[in-house]
């Protein structure tokens, strides 16, 4: 009680406590000896900071907000801005912006606040709005490296990485700055210069346990797109026309440099009621960024069908993308055999796809997606498809979506060689998904509505249709994913032979 009292006396007086007599125990003991608000409030500030430097962020929250309900009006401008820094280390986002509106409303032109005010809006998703509030200090203060890294996290987040990597580079050539690195780090990773990734991550030297936090998490990304990985996974298909299959596939990556390169192997077991085929897959491929702009890729393989004959078909891809204006654009040449059931086994169907593709997110929230293919079949069939797709994410974590999806695919003939090959098909679905993940479980779920038309063989079709996919994942330890994927509905597009359909099957997937 001496004790306290002494600490007590010590905060009203301004004087300086000793640091042994301010551990969590004994400050507790002063709060509830104090029945001024105003000592109360400065307790509280004084345990936050305590329990701030043992890294207890979530009790240190609580007692910084303690602290300011008992009296704001107690502390200094710089006193409540760092309050609110603490706020948003333990992901208290929403108290942290209150409490810095609040400071920018009696002070406009405080640039500590305004400053980490953009910050807690990048954090929380609202990228656009931080990007004007640094853009604000940025007026009256070109250089202020605070704020530059903020808008520059902030494209970052956006995909915008021309934009944000020329930031980092100004920062770190000016003080070497660890956030810095880290946001360059992680804008070369996302741009496939992962040899500059990896570099500016071996130059990371954290002085802090928040900073460390920071290098396992970057340590962690780069590690999942450097190092060798191995997958397989099984799926068994039903649909009702009868149609069946078991594919089994086993998948290899791994990196060199800026590239990257895999192989992969698939055996599908397919029937329906009049027989029984299969068919092996055999694929090579590399991915490269040439530049923080383009990339390019290309695969090479095989395809051998058997039914009783065997027959081998060559198969293959090229493709091209481009990061353009905070997007991504492409396109894609795609050689392929069709073996999704045994009438298309038997009719050994090969498919050409030229494609092109553009994604676009209009605000962090707001996307827009299209693509247009045009087909070419081997039974001297071909088709043109496009399709779109606009999408809102109403909740950020979990990440709750809600979207439309349109498709327009149209045959030149009925060739009735085993695929889905209508005139004038056109469908309309509204979607929602959410997906949310922990430390060592993620969850998937998506489902649709809409309607569909088409016509094939002479006759018009009309259909409400239904569906949805979801997975669920654990991850025993970091380099290991278990997963189960499933997939159904009516939707006729969704799959080749056009019929409602099931798919269901594991996934394992091994980082070495």
């Amino acid at each position: 009680m001496v004790l306290a009292f002494i600490v007590l006396i010590g905060l009203l007086a301004g004087l300086p406590i000793a640091a042994s007599a301010q551990s969590v125990d004994e400050l507790q003991k002063a709060i509830q000896s104090a029945s001024d608000r105003a000592a109360q409030a400065k307790l509280y500030k004084r345990l936050g900071d305590v329990l701030v430097e043992q890294d207890k962020l979530d009790q240190a929250a609580d007692a910084f907000l303690k602290a300011l309900a008992a009296g704001r009006e107690n502390f200094s401008t710089n006193e409540r801005v760092q309050m609110a820094v603490y706020l948003s280390w333990a992901d208290r986002l929403r108290e942290s912006e209150d409490e810095l509106n609040q400071l920018l409303a009696q002070d406009p032109k405080n640039i500590a606040a305004r400053t980490h005010l953009a910050r807690v809006l990048s954090w929380s998703g609202e990228l656009s709005d931080a990007i004007r509030q640094a853009d604000l200090v940025l007026l009256d203060a070109p250089d202020h490296k605070e704020a530059l890294l903020v808008k520059a996290d902030a494209l970052q987040w956006q995909g915008r990485y021309s934009e944000a990597i020329p930031i980092y580079e100004k920062i770190i050539a000016r003080d070497g700055d660890f956030d810095a690195r880290v946001g360059l780090a992680r804008s070369k990773l996302a741009v496939g210069d992962r040899t500059a990734a990896v570099e500016n991550l071996e130059a990371l030297k954290p002085a802090n346990a928040r900073q460390k936090r920071e290098l396992a998490k970057l340590s962690d990304a780069i590690d999942l797109e450097t190092r060798p990985s191995v997958e397989t996974r099984y799926n068994f298909y039903q649909d009702s026309d009868k149609n069946r299959y078991n594919r089994y596939s086993l998948s290899g990556n791994f990196s060199a440099e800026n590239q990257r390169y895999g192989l992969s192997y698939r055996h599908t077991d397919v029937s329906d009621p009049s027989r029984d085929n299969r068919a092996e897959d055999l694929l090579f491929k590399v991915y490269s960024r040439l530049t923080d702009t383009f990339g390019a890729g290309a695969g090479i393989g095989f395809t051998q069908l058997g039914d009783g004959h065997t027959s081998t078909f060559p198969t293959g891809h090229l493709r091209v993308d481009a990061k353009l204006f905070g997007g991504t654009a492409g396109a894609n040449l795609t050689r392929e055999v069709l073996s999704d059931t045994a009438e298309l086994i038997e009719n050994r169907i090969r498919m050409t796809v030229v494609g092109l593709y553009l994604s676009h997110p209009v605000t962090e929230r707001f996307s827009l997606y299209g693509n247009y293919n045009y087909k070419s079949f081997s039974d001297s069939n071909h088709a043109n498809e496009l399709q779109l797709v606009s999408q809102y994410a109403v909740y950020l974590a979990p990440r709750i979506v809600i979207g439309h999806r349109f498709r327009l695919l149209d045959f030149q003939k009925q060739s009735n060689s085993g695929y889905f090959d209508p005139n004038n098909y056109l469908a309309n679905r509204a979607f929602s998904s959410v997906y949310y993940e922990n430390r060592i479980f993620y969850t998937y779920l998506e489902g649709y509505v809409g309607y569909e038309t088409f016509r094939r063989n002479g006759f018009t079709t009309n259909n409400l249709i239904h569906g949805g996919s979801g997975s669920l994942g654990v991850k025993p330890t970091t380099n290991l994913t278990i997963e189960v994927n499933a997939e159904g509905g009516n939707f006729a597009a969704a799959s080749v032979s056009g019929f409602s359909y099931f798919i269901i099957g594991p996934r394992f997937s091994y980082r070495f």
